[in-house]
């Protein structure tokens, strides 16, 4: 009788356990601000740079700079990435506009109809403009939650990590993703560990939700700060997530920074990984290396989990 009784009992448990898979499309991408210059001679000659947004003549920056946003975003469109981790992001600090500047992140948000979460870092006096990282959503699949930035030790300039909490409007599922930006020391790690630490210390803090960490970490895969991450957290193992993601001004790729790292406690899969470079050619006489000084990474991925 006992026995047939603990039987039903987990029999109605498991009915009530719902197996809930989330689809979720992931890139990272440092924009440089739109401002990457190394090709901006040749982009403003080139007439499918300049039909991005019909553009007729450059008289100052801000026409070159958001041209290269909208061609930046037509890049991203493509992949319909329902997240975007953006680094080295510029917006205004006054809701007047600044006709010589451009809001990256702001502006990126309306070509692609995302919302978009601005954390500054430093305030840039020659442009008058706030300096940081930010995080673009898509607004009919998800919900903001909560928005949290982590202060990171000081380096070489201020850090921070941009963090939300995030829910699925179809399936109540929540998860964190922060968009990362690390200390960009050549030759002393301490500072960049330091930073990772930071992180990982607010990641084993409760409440627990699944974890995605998306960004510039600037240092390499073997480092000691992405070989403490990697305790943590994975990637994707094929040889094209082992590929350089930037590269000095004009130079071919060289190293890889740029990482989407998933957190080991929760039951993420990987169903597809795509690096800059194997991403469509929109047009034949403009590469993505032309954009900016990284390439941006997309990963298709999906969130398991069980709701009672």
């Amino acid at each position: 009788m006992i026995n047939s009784l603990i039987k039903f009992l987990l029999i109605i448990h498991l009915i009530k356990a719902i197996r809930i898979e989330l689809p979720i499309q992931l890139m990272t991408y440092n924009v440089m601000r739109g401002r990457y210059n190394c090709y901006e001679d040749k982009l403003k000659l080139n007439e499918d740079f300049r039909r991005t947004i019909n553009t007729k003549s450059f008289t100052n920056r801000a026409d070159f700079v958001r041209t290269n946003l909208a061609m930046i975003a037509e890049h991203i469109r493509q992949y319909e990435p329902d997240l975007i981790a953006i680094q080295e992001v510029q917006e205004s600090p006054s809701s007047m506009p600044n006709e010589r500047e451009i809001s990256t992140a702001s502006y990126l948000a309306q070509q692609l109809d995302m919302t978009f979460t601005f954390s500054p870092t430093l305030f840039d006096n020659d442009v008058q403009m706030q300096y940081g990282s930010a995080i673009l959503l898509n607004h009919r699949k998800f919900v903001i939650i909560s928005v949290e930035i982590l202060s990171l030790p000081l380096g070489l300039e201020p850090r921070n990590a941009l963090c939300l909490t995030i829910q699925s409007r179809h399936t109540n599922l929540t998860f964190r993703a922060c968009s990362i930006h690390l200390d960009h020391h050549e030759t002393d790690e301490r500072i960049r560990l330091q930073q990772a630490n930071t992180i990982l210390d607010w990641y084993k803090k409760d409440p627990y939700y699944p974890t995605i960490l998306l960004g510039d970490f600037n240092g390499n895969q073997t480092s000691t700060t992405l070989t403490n991450l990697y305790q943590d957290f994975f990637d994707d193992q094929s040889l094209d997530s082992s590929r350089p993601t930037w590269s000095e001004c004009g130079e071919k790729l060289k190293d890889k920074i740029d990482y989407i790292l998933l957190d080991r406690r929760s039951q993420w899969t990987i169903k597809e990984f795509l690096h800059g470079l194997n991403m469509k050619k929109l047009y034949s006489s403009i590469d993505i290396t032309m954009l900016s000084d990284h390439v941006p990474l997309f990963v298709k991925t999906i969130l398991r989990a069980t709701l009672k």
